[in-house]
């Protein structure tokens, strides 16, 4: 008889590790070989890498185009704070809920990629520029994707897919 082993919470820890890493090698990367302020287009009037720093959150939000104190202390405090909620969600997450669990691990390493390097250079490298025209969305990096794609997943696993919101109509 063969019992079905279900896998620990933290076996999804890999995917943090790959977020973290990828986002600090391509971080080195566009800090190494790309002058500060500068670009290079990829598809034009589409996708540029760019290299730029960001003394704000997310897509450039509360970017004053310095450091200050005042960012440092709140960005690194709220970014505590996320961290604790990650870890209590995952240690809370049914572990048969793995897309739950898979998007939990992703916003924590898009957590750690941007304030590892915020806590050691006071600010976080952005270098994706997607645009059309002259119109550009602002620059972010892959730790903001993945913070982004996994709170996207999370709310499809926990409200689409589990019915509550269809159940709320």
């Amino acid at each position: 008889m063969r019992f079905k082993r279900e896998r620990s919470k933290f076996s999804y820890f890999y995917i943090t590790v790959m977020v973290v890493l990828g986002d600090w090698l391509t971080k080195y990367l566009v800090q190494d070989i790309l002058p500060l302020y500068n670009s290079f287009k990829i598809r034009d009037g589409f996708f540029s890498i760019v290299h730029v720093r960001n003394y704000g959150t997310a897509f450039g939000f509360m970017n004053q185009g310095r450091e200050t104190f005042f960012n440092n202390v709140f960005f690194i405090s709220a970014s505590i704070v996320a961290l604790f909620l990650i870890f209590y969600l995952i240690v809370k997450e049914n572990p048969s809920n793995r897309l739950s669990l898979i998007s939990l691990f992703l916003i924590l390493g898009g957590i750690i990629g941007n304030q590892g390097e915020r806590l050691f250079h006071g600010y976080v490298t952005d270098f994706l520029d997607f645009y059309i025209g002259v119109h550009h969305w602002p620059a972010f990096n892959i730790a903001d994707s993945a913070i982004t794609v996994g709170l996207v997943i999370y709310f499809f696993a926990n409200y689409i897919f589990n019915g509550e919101l269809k159940n709320a109509s």
